[in-house]
């Protein structure tokens, strides 16, 4: 007798995997202000280092007159920044929320 031609196993179902949004908003919190440039950029690779909370943030660099500041964000909210300023805080760092 034939045997019939077996089945090829069922796939298991995908399992999907929700990826982390990208941080939004016009919050972000300054982490310093410097003559020169090339100190925010050291200070930034220094944090960014320490501070795991800083990992999913980007920084800017803004000039004011003589002055670079070093801010991260985007924050959705005052709360958020405040949060995360907190942790920079409790790294030895100064910071400050930004307004929008």
């Amino acid at each position: 007798p034939a045997v019939p031609p077996s089945k090829p196993a069922p796939k298991p179902p995908a399992v999907k995997v929700a990826a982390m949004p990208a941080p939004s908003g016009n919050w972000r919190v300054q982490l310093g202000a410097f003559s020169d440039a090339a100190k925010a950029s050291a200070l930034w690779a220094s944090l960014h280092a320490r501070v795991a909370a800083l990992g999913s943030y980007r920084s800017f660099t803004t000039k004011a007159g003589a002055v670079t500041r070093l801010q991260a964000g985007p924050l959705p909210t005052r709360a958020a920044a405040d949060a995360l300023c907190a942790k920079v805080k409790a790294a030895g760092a100064p910071c400050l929320p930004v307004a929008p």
